[in-house]
């Protein structure tokens, strides 16, 4: 399949500062190896995010009671043909999992955004300008 059409994952988790570099490096390099690449949102020294999270955030209710929280995570995006939509999903778990258990990190509900996107590419060598 070549078309445009992905399947984008956005995996957010949460970690202490210092864990951020090697394990979202780990996980973007596994999955780079199954897909060809990934990305980690933020810069190589700065590479972590800022969450905010209610107690009861878990809940579907119209206002959280729960204290908030404030916690440093980081993400991982990785885009694949929808085909390959649940053996991306199945490696993101093996790949995060293991992150958690080599770095120790503080996470334990991992969110995960499934979105349908049209993706281009071009090439600035190959570009001419108008």
């Amino acid at each position: 399949m070549t078309g445009n059409e992905r399947s984008r994952f956005l995996v957010i988790l949460s970690a202490e500062p210092e864990q951020v570099p090697l394990a979202s490096e780990r996980i973007a390099r596994q999955l780079s190896r199954k897909f060809g690449g990934a990305t980690v949102m933020g810069g190589h020294d700065n590479a972590w995010l800022t969450g905010y999270w209610a107690e009861d955030g878990h809940a579907f209710k119209g206002e959280y009671e729960g204290n908030v929280h404030k916690e440093s995570v980081f993400a991982v995006m990785l885009m694949v043909m929808p085909d390959e939509e649940a053996r991306a999903y199945a490696e993101i778990q093996k790949a995060v999992r293991q992150a958690a258990s080599d770095f120790g990190l503080n996470s334990r509900h991992i969110h995960v955004e499934v979105s349908a996107v049209r993706s281009r590419h071009f090439d600035l060598q190959g570009v001419t300008p108008d």
